[in-house]
């Protein structure tokens, strides 16, 4: 099939879809804007809602992808993750061009097709996962009960940022604003924290953990769990009994090249097979190594 056809029609699409709505959209007027016929359309797409869904799907393969390795980043601080997640997901976006769609919610949260509907609301919930995650992180647990409140208000001033200045902005555009709302963030969070704000909420509280069943991959925990995992087998190998101190030193080594390499964007996976099966010859550490492994494929 080519490529670069069916991602025109992709694209025309999404802009019919945004200008017009999905329901007013017809076949005809995308396959029109394609320079195709609506049978040769067909051959790409059985139907509006099958384009649709797969839109949705390439934008959430893109913003997993890009934000796990966002969360692979091991300089990032937790304030500088919560601006680079929202740069993130700008860059995705308009990479996508769906920012014009995203003006027109409800034609997603309200698609007569099931699929769509689903698709749409797993994307939507884990982004506020990861979102929420984000804030709680940088400012604690004591802020989780407001997190839909400063997600609602920070991602409605991105939302109409793209509505007054357009959708054509270069990434370093894209990570100005996301540093601007950062700060707006903070002053929220400042204002949610004192007295008379700590149990005024336009949601209900901590919302997001109702969420818990969002089948959509959630880079979040597995990352989280792989850090876990390297501290242990570093206390392992520390901690033995049996190994000698150039031992301990040698396995010690191995791991930290395990890390660094497992956190890069494009791993070696023959580099680090051989590096989990030098640790696997400790016993006290193949049954960490055997997560680790696991997690690492993800």
């Amino acid at each position: 099939m080519n490529k670069d056809k069916k991602e025109i029609i992709l694209q025309n699409a999404l802009r019919l879809f945004g200008e017009k709505g999905v329901a007013l959209t017809t076949v005809d007027e995308i396959a029109k804007e394609s320079g195709m016929t609506k049978p040769s359309l067909y051959k790409y797409f059985d139907s509006k809602e099958t384009l649709l869904l797969e839109s949705i799907s390439n934008l959430s393969e893109s913003l997993d992808r890009e934000v796990t390795k966002l969360y692979r980043n091991l300089e990032l601080s937790p304030g500088e993750r919560l601006v680079e997640l929202m740069a993130t997901y700008l860059k995705v976006v308009l990479n996508h061009n769906f920012q014009t769609l995203m003006f027109n919610m409800p034609t997603l949260k309200n698609s007569g097709d099931e699929k769509v509907r689903k698709a749409w609301t797993d994307l939507e919930e884990q982004f506020y996962l990861w979102f929420e995650d984000c804030i709680t992180d940088a400012y604690g647990k004591d802020i989780e009960n407001h997190a839909m409140d400063i997600i609602f208000i920070a991602g409605s001033i991105l939302l109409e940022y793209f509505r007054l200045i357009g959708s054509d902005l270069p990434d370093q555009q894209c990570r100005s604003l996301a540093i601007y709302v950062g700060h707006i963030i903070h002053i929220l969070v400042e204002g949610f924290n004192t007295p008379e704000m700590r149990n005024v909420s336009l949601f209900d509280s901590s919302p997001l953990k109702k969420r818990g069943n969002c089948q959509v991959k959630n880079a979040i925990w597995e990352i989280r769990r792989l850090h876990e995992v390297f501290e242990e087998l570093e206390s392992r190998i520390s901690n033995n009994q049996i190994l000698t101190d150039p031992e301990k030193a040698s396995y010690s080594e191995a791991l930290k090249k395990i890390r660094e390499e497992s956190f890069e964007p494009s791993q070696n996976n023959v580099v680090l097979d051989a590096l989990v099966l030098y640790l696997e010859q400790v016993e006290s550490l193949r049954e960490a190594c055997t997560e680790l492994r696991a997690l690492m494929k993800k």
